[in-house]
């Protein structure tokens, strides 16, 4: 602090002036960065509209976006590479943005950037086309999700091009929505589509839940639906087929406890390690202990190397019923507690915690699930769906 500003009330305007500052220049990067995607949006509509006004073909296509790509470079800098173009072109095939203009662009921006109708962009790209060009382009945009404003202010442009790249139209969905929900930077949402989070959970839902997960995002109202299985924890190193102990697994997930809470999911706190608690002079330690706010629940983990076995599951029972006579608030929920294991016997599991709603038995995984099972039992749970709902 200067000498200048050593007044308590100098000190107070240059911190309220500080914090104007900050805001402003948070408000000011997230308008430059949705004014950017709506752009995106529209110079591929651009493209898109002339190559099919022009019946391109697809070597001359090709030939056209890598020439536009080097007169735009020169003419306005980076950002406008053949693959970037291609993004953009893939972006406004993807989607419709809302009509709804954002009231803080400039007026000019605003007239070279607004934004039709979905019935005005459909209409606006009919004119001369037979009937079955028309009805072809109309199913076509239909078909396209809207982005919403709120929507275009919390996806950057990277964010985009990582949706773009899911290729299922209910997972995109999903991310979309977690993605801004949870304000996840690129790198976490990467990690969470290369975990295949939505199929994962896709795979423990019923099919109701199926679709509620691709149109609303991850909804956490019951200890089910915050609890994955398995839970992907490649990040932390582990030789899948090497010797190591709890104890090994309990520290590598210490170090990693920013990961861990991304991969445990929405809304858990880290409340403590080796949690102890005491009863007539005996001490008992719980391997993990997080705290659920969208559940106002503590959660209990206790960590196995090997197999679930009957008394981890009366160990647990022991740990949640100390944590609700002791500990609750009259404000907190049931307290859950997960086993979390190497490996568990589906029928085993079944059989010993049959009715059972607050103990989890949940395998973890140190390498990334088999991609190609995941979407197979996926399929198969949309297939039948649909046949049991035409």
């Amino acid at each position: 602090m200067s000498k200048e500003l050593r007044n308590i009330n100098d000190t107070r305007l240059l911190n309220r002036i500080g914090e104007i500052l900050t805001e402003a220049r948070r408000y000011t990067a997230k308008t430059v960065n949705t004014i950017l995607v709506k752009t995106y949006w529209h110079v591929g509509r651009e493209i898109v509209e002339h190559e099919l006004g022009g019946k391109t073909r697809a070597e001359y296509g090709k030939k056209m976006l890598q020439d536009l790509s080097k007169e735009l470079t020169v003419r306005f800098g980076k950002g406008f590479s053949y693959p970037n173009l291609k993004r953009m072109k893939q972006f406004y095939n993807s989607y419709t943005i809302s009509s709804t203009l954002l009231s803080q662009f400039n007026k000019p921006i605003v007239q070279a950037l607004s934004v039709q109708s979905k019935e005005d962009q459909i209409s606006s790209t009919l004119s001369g086309k037979s009937e079955s060009q028309i009805l072809s382009t109309m199913s076509r945009e239909l078909e396209k999700p809207v982005l919403s404003e709120k929507m275009l202010n919390r996806l950057s442009w990277s964010h985009i091009c990582l949706l773009l790249a899911v290729s299922d139209k209910d997972a995109r969905s999903f991310y979309e929505i977690e993605i801004a929900k949870n304000g996840w930077s690129v790198r976490e949402a990467k990690r969470q589509i290369e975990s295949m989070l939505f199929e994962r959970l896709a795979l423990s839902k019923d099919k109701s839940g199926l679709k509620q997960l691709a149109e609303k995002g991850q909804i956490i109202e019951t200890p089910e639906d915050a609890l994955k299985d398995p839970y992907v924890l490649e990040f932390l190193g582990l030789d899948e087929q090497g010797k190591w102990l709890e104890s090994d697994l309990e520290q590598a997930l210490m170090d990693h406890l920013q990961k861990f809470l991304l991969e445990l999911g929405t809304g858990f706190m880290f409340v403590g390690r080796q949690y102890r608690i005491s009863i007539n002079n005996e001490h008992y330690h719980i391997d993990l202990v997080f705290y659920n706010k969208m559940l106002r629940s503590y959660v209990l983990i206790d960590l196995k190397s090997g197999k679930f076995d009957h008394s981890d599951y009366g160990q647990m029972k022991f740990y949640l019923n100390y944590f609700k006579e002791e500990l609750n608030d009259e404000s907190d929920g049931e307290p859950i507690g997960i086993v979390l294991c190497f490996e568990k016997d589906d029928a085993f599991v079944e059989y010993i915690l049959k009715d059972e709603k607050q103990v989890f038995a949940k395998k973890y995984l140190l390498s990334l699930p088999d991609k190609q099972k995941l979407l197979a039992e996926v399929r198969r749970t949309k297939e039948l769906f649909e046949r049991e709902n035409q």
